[in-house]
């Protein structure tokens, strides 16, 4: 089975921190926490148990669309309180670049989040498919530049 994590890491800000390549670097070197959450018994049961739940694609549009129009919902706050919640907080606790963390199932769809996510459903984004879809270990996004705050991002 392949697990899906996903961590999003923040950097300086952009008049004082070398960039694309420096965030880059320090998301590969990342890879091992990575690594730990996909192996870790405690979030690969909350998998099974999820890929098992029969949760339907029809029931995935309609949890997403709940989920973008109100990021306070009862979903939201089991998903960010669950055990595999709580399991990944732990595993990803003093390590200040990432600032959320979050494991897909076998569809995309959410099982846990240490933060709201802006979506429930992440099979459409490049983070579910160039992992899951195409069997590849890691995928590490192209840094990008937060207008708002001035800081690099980058997925792992």
């Amino acid at each position: 089975m392949l697990t899906i994590a996903t961590l999003l890491l923040t950097f300086g800000q952009a008049s004082s921190d070398p960039g694309a390549v420096h965030a880059r670097g320090t998301a590969y070197a990342r890879v091992a926490t990575a690594d730990k959450i996909a192996t870790d018994p405690e979030i690969l049961r909350e998998i099974r148990s999820k890929n098992a739940s029969g949760e339907s694609d029809a029931d995935i549009q309609r949890k997403d669309k709940e989920w973008m129009a109100n990021p306070k919902n009862a979903l939201v706050k089991e998903l960010m309180a669950n055990a595999c919640a709580r399991r990944l907080r732990t595993l990803v606790e003093g390590d200040s670049i990432i600032v959320e963390a979050f494991v897909m199932d076998a569809k995309g769809a959410l099982v846990c989040t240490t933060h709201p996510t802006s979506d429930y459903w992440q099979g459409d984004e490049a983070k579910w498919q160039k992992t899951y879809g195409e069997g590849k270990k890691v995928f590490v996004d192209t840094p990008s530049l937060d207008a708002s705050t001035g800081s690099y991002a980058v997925q792992l």
